[in-house]
């Protein structure tokens, strides 16, 4: 039974009740995007829109800078953009002002790049930025005694309220360990290091810096996009909910993203961005956004987007693998009136690339464009040789199994002057190529085959049976002038069934020899593009470094001849009937950037063979060119008594010689 209450304890309820009626001051926590427009303040000297900030100039930065309030779920951003969108400004900047002026008691880091550079960022934006906005009597006394001396050092701020913000550089890993932070700015983490000494991924350690924060901890992550695969604020992104902002059509209302030019073939349409040139010059004033809707396509101009920015909104378009992580994309087409120009991003693109012949004219400026411009990782796809050009090498002359003499006088100088051969070996057969040389290194493909059957038998007559009869054959090639010639050198890739390879090649005295592509110049070799190798066995072997070979022959191909007058040094001539299906098994390869697996630094360059695709011609090619130079290195060397190779003395002495074919 509950017991009733006394007068006096009636009044005391009576009083308190009342007295908190009277109350009428209520304290109001702010979003950070409110007190971004009431305190912050941006001065000639650092914006060309000074005045207090206002998301009327950047509305897509709001809903990003409000998931720093407290009571927001979300407890990670992540921004993928391009250039010239206001992110340092609008979020990182206004970040942590709200952080000291209306929080107090968060302890920030923000990261960048390297030492030196965090440091610029404190003294170049932060510091301005606390000034300019009347923040600067915040900043806590670092000695009561003395009132001159600041808590505001080139390593670190304290204000009142008990918060600090410390700049570290990506580099310094072994500092990032000693303290707790509550927010974290990771800013351009695409030009961290990707390993830092024995430490590891700095991002996982700069995260691991907020663990005692878990529940209320707010990390943002803030660059601009680099190399697909190495791109650290794309895969963060891809783990976000992804969202991009959509605009509406001035003239239908149709939310849209805004995107680069779009072309339907079926319909002929162009959408997008657009434009016009004169006499290959862009026409600036043409410049224009075509709306998506079919019907529709309204032409907006470039002062329009204050306007299509104003109504704008995000738009989630994935399910993130943490629901407090949110990921936004922003390309630099969203850039306000009064920044960076529609027709500013369509010239870049043209100084990156040739509409008419639909390629690259600078793949570094490609990449720039795609990372500032279009806020994309850029796919380094290489260089191909392409089978329209290997095509024009065909030649009508002669045929597979013939020796064009008569052709090779008329545009090498001589006729054909040595015979090689490259064998590459499969499960179920083994590839052939041979290849005769006149002067100046002039390839001609005179035979291509496959010899099918099983070659894990050394005594199998259709593969390893049939590969000595062409190796053995003194009249198997007969010119149009009667030259006979003889295989001089052969080279059989031993990357497969290698012992195989080594006991054919042994049953040969001299001329056949076993051969390994190495990606690199052996230790101590003395020659970078062959060296002389012992194999399992005690046999000679050679190790053949094929990507120089690669690059020689990758600019050959690419070179034209019209079929007048002499052909160049180092031509590749392939027979009439060669099949389109044989010729580009030399364009499959792509000569890429090199990169390192730990450091993801650029290391130079390599030839990648995609998967499933056929490239021995290729392979045959660099060796059967490989075995040329053996010849030549013998020759010069142990006849003529020369220290180097001299292709002049070199092919003089084998023609005058006839060393390598019987006359008629």
């Amino acid at each position: 039974m509950t017991q009733a209450l006394t007068a006096f304890e009636v009044d005391q309820r009576r009083w308190l009740a009342g007295a908190i009626d009277e109350v009428t001051v209520a304290a109001k926590s702010l979003t950070p995007s409110e007190w971004a427009e009431s305190r912050r303040y941006l001065p000639p000297a650092l914006t060309a829109l000074p005045g207090y900030y206002s998301f009327d100039v950047t509305p897509y930065l709001r809903e990003i800078l409000d998931c720093f309030h407290a009571a927001s779920p979300i407890s990670e951003v992540t921004a993928q953009k391009g250039a010239q969108l206001g992110f340092t400004v609008g979020v990182l900047e206004n970040v942590v002002g709200y952080e000291i002026d209306h929080i107090k008691t968060a302890p920030m880091m923000m990261v960048t790049a390297d030492a030196e550079l965090a440091k610029l960022r404190l003294e170049s934006n932060i510091v301005p930025m606390l000034q300019h906005s009347g923040l600067e009597h915040l900043i806590k006394s670092a000695d009561e005694k003395n009132a001159r001396k600041t808590g505001r050092t080139d390593k670190k701020i304290e204000w009142a309220g008990g918060g600090y913000l410390v700049p570290f550089g990506a580099q310094n890993a072994n500092k990032l360990r000693s303290l707790s932070i509550q927010v974290l700015l990771n800013d351009e983490i695409d030009g961290w290091p990707y390993l830092v000494g024995k430490d590891g991924d700095p991002l996982k350690l700069v995260r691991d810096r907020t663990a005692a924060y878990e529940g209320s901890r707010k990390i943002l992550n803030i660059s601009t996009p680099t190399i697909v695969g190495q791109s650290k604020i794309s895969q963060l992104f891809l783990q976000g909910d992804q969202r991009y902002f959509y605009v509406s059509c001035l003239s239908c209302g149709t939310p849209q993203r805004l995107r680069w030019e779009r072309f339907n073939r079926e319909t002929g349409e162009r959408t997008g961005i657009v434009w016009e040139t004169e006499n290959g010059r862009l026409v600036h004033d043409s410049v224009r956004y075509l709306c998506k809707v079919p019907g529709c396509g309204h032409a907006h101009v470039n002062d329009d987007k204050t306007r299509l920015l104003a109504q704008g909104e995000w738009r989630p378009t994935a399910k993130p693998s943490n629901p407090r992580h949110r990921s936004y994309h922003l390309s630099a087409l969203y850039s306000p009136v009064g920044m960076q120009t529609w027709a500013g991003c369509v010239e870049k693109w043209l100084e990156a690339w040739d509409p008419e012949q639909g390629r690259s004219r600078d793949n570094a400026a490609l990449q720039v464009f795609y990372n500032n411009v279009l806020g994309e990782p850029f796919q380094i796809r290489g260089e191909k040789v392409r089978f329209e050009a290997v095509s024009g090498h065909r030649r009508h002359d002669y045929l597979f199994g013939q020796v064009p003499n008569a052709f090779a006088k008329e545009v090498c100088g001589s006729p054909i002057l040595l015979v090689t051969c490259a064998v590459d070996v499969h499960g179920d057969n083994l590839a052939v190529a041979v290849f005769g040389w006149a002067r100046d290194r002039r390839a001609f493909l005179l035979d291509y085959r496959r010899l099918a059957g099983d070659t894990e038998q050394l005594d199998d007559a259709a593969t390893w049976g049939e590969l000595r009869k062409l190796i053995e054959d003194p009249e198997l090639y007969v010119a149009d002038d009667g030259k006979r010639y003889k295989i001089q050198l052969t080279l059989i890739d031993s990357g497969y069934r290698a012992d195989h390879v080594y006991r054919f090649c042994e049953s040969y005295g001299s001329g056949v020899f076993p051969s390994k592509g190495l990606p690199a110049p052996m230790k101590g070799a003395r020659l970078k593009e062959w060296s002389n190798i012992e194999t399992s066995m005690g046999t000679t072997a050679y190790g053949i470094t094929v990507d120089l070979y690669k690059d020689r022959w990758s600019a050959a191909l690419k070179r034209e001849w019209k079929g007048i007058g002499e052909q160049p040094t180092g031509h590749f001539n392939a027979p009439g009937n060669a099949t389109d299906e044989q010729l580009k098994e030399l364009t499959v390869e792509i000569r890429r950037e090199k990169i390192e697996a730990g450091t993801r630094k650029r290391i130079g360059h390599e030839w990648h063979r995609p998967s499933g695709s056929n490239n021995e011609l290729w392979d045959l090619l660099v060796y059967n060119n490989a075995a040329l130079d053996i010849v030549a290195q013998d020759v010069c060397v142990a006849q003529l008594e020369l220290e180097a190779v001299n292709w002049l003395e070199f092919f003089d002495l084998i023609e005058r010689e006839r060393s390598y074919f019987e006359a008629a």
